[in-house]
């Protein structure tokens, strides 16, 4: 038996290049990518962009396994 509320999304990990000693990493929705984009243009900062693979959480700050 499937769930009718289960909902598959691509999550897009976003890593910002040069904003600190260690770059910080998000993870976000595909329907975010463009405004994680164009904010970077804006701002005049260089973002990296991947499909996350595999099983993953709630879209977040990426740093839910740091301790």
């Amino acid at each position: 038996m499937t769930s009718k509320n289960r909902r598959t999304v691509q999550l897009y990990e976003i890593t910002y290049i040069g904003t600190g000693p260690e770059p910080e990493v998000r993870t976000v929705e595909a329907g975010e990518v463009a405004a994680v984009i164009a904010y970077a243009g804006e701002h005049g900062v260089q973002v990296l962009v991947r499909p996350c693979r595999g099983p993953v959480g709630e879209p977040g700050t990426g740093k839910e396994g740091a301790s």
